[in-house]
């Protein structure tokens, strides 16, 4: 999901934003996973009345492993490239599970490509002097367009400005 807004300061900035398409929120997810234990205890409740306790550590010990599953699977998609453009600089702020980073590139000389791998994979790239930095690879292709068409609509008063100095 790319979304776009200019944020009205002393100085005017646009800001776009990148996140990765997760169907579920975190707390969905948790209720998701709330109602799968409810239903799994339940299942295991008659023969745990019967005396056949070990079916309650055989459940206990599954919710456990499937929960740790579901977090790993949540977090290792969770993503988010947040884009401040304004005269000066572009500032890519990126944030995922593994940590953030932060990088900041002139807005007059960086330039926008999108490339074209194997089997029709697209890849943006925010490039200058030689040096290059790949943007929303968490996205699906069609997003990946939009934010590069989002960005370079961004840049380009940048660049005009520059131009008219």
């Amino acid at each position: 999901m790319v979304e776009s807004w200019c944020s009205l300061g002393s100085k005017p900035v646009q800001v776009i934003e990148a996140r990765s398409n997760l169907s579920l929120t975190l707390d969905q997810l948790a209720a998701v996973f709330l109602g799968l234990s409810a239903f799994v205890l339940l299942v295991t409740l008659r023969p745990v009345l019967m005396g056949l306790w070990p079916i309650m550590v055989a459940a206990v010990l599954h919710l456990l492993v499937v929960g740790w599953c579901m977090r790993l699977a949540w977090r290792g998609n969770w993503a988010r490239e947040r884009f401040e453009i304004n005269d000066r600089t572009l500032t890519i702020e990126r944030y995922s599970a593994r940590g953030q980073a932060r990088s900041e590139w002139p807005t007059a000389w960086v330039r926008v490509q999108v490339r074209t791998r194997p089997m029709n994979e697209r890849v943006i790239a925010v490039t200058w002097r030689g040096q290059q930095q790949v943007i929303g690879n968490f996205l699906p292709t069609d997003d990946k367009l939009l934010l590069a068409n989002v960005l370079k609509e961004g840049l380009r008063p940048q660049i005009h400005r520059e131009g008219n100095r």
